[in-house]
């Protein structure tokens, strides 16, 4: 959130308030002061790592690789970061097995 204007080469910059309301929201829902064991077990696997995508942990990473890659690249899907494809319950920061929904629809 301090550099915004050079976010991945796009400025993306927010007026001030905005940027304090977003910060505040992000450090009180962040996995350090989460109690979901998926939380735990991501900065479990982060470690000293500089990681600035959940895709790039060795927890996802493990968890992930049986998925074939042409499903991130699905119409319904697009990439890696988009949890909501398969994961219907992450919008209210869970991760249940229960929950994932059948990834063949993506082959």
């Amino acid at each position: 959130m301090s550099d915004l204007e050079n976010h991945f080469g796009d400025d993306a910059s927010i007026s001030e308030e905005d940027n304090q309301n977003i910060s505040a929201f992000l450090i009180k829902n962040s996995a350090e002061t989460s109690t979901k064991e998926f939380s735990f077990k991501i900065l479990n696997s982060i470690g000293n790592k500089d990681i600035i995508a959940i895709t790039h942990t060795d927890f996802w990473k493990k968890e992930h690789e049986e998925i074939p890659k042409k499903v991130f690249g699905h119409a319904d899907v697009k990439s890696k970061a988009n949890c909501k494809a398969c994961h219907s319950d992450v919008e209210k920061g869970l991760i249940e097995d229960d929950k994932i929904k059948n990834i063949r629809a993506f082959m």
